[in-house]
């Protein structure tokens, strides 16, 4: 099973990786908005990096979790 294949099973499978996977994929189209903002602030800018350190932190999230997946297979 490739990585892709994992993704989508434990999506399918998984509330818990579910909800990070779309609380990150959430982050990110937030954040691609957010950039797109001209004038930038610096407020805006201490935002974007605030969701960038929280979108990091869910991928690290599924990350372990997909990586645990492989191990057990």
């Amino acid at each position: 099973m490739n990585r892709e294949e994992v993704i989508k099973k434990l999506y399918e499978e998984d509330p818990q990786f579910r909800e990070w996977k779309d609380k990150h994929d959430e982050l990110d189209k937030d954040i691609a908005k957010m950039e797109k903002h001209h004038p930038m602030t610096h407020d805006l800018e201490l935002e974007i990096e605030r969701l960038k350190r929280q979108k990091l932190y869910y991928k690290d999230l599924m990350e372990q979790k997909i990586q645990e997946y492989l191990k057990g297979k």
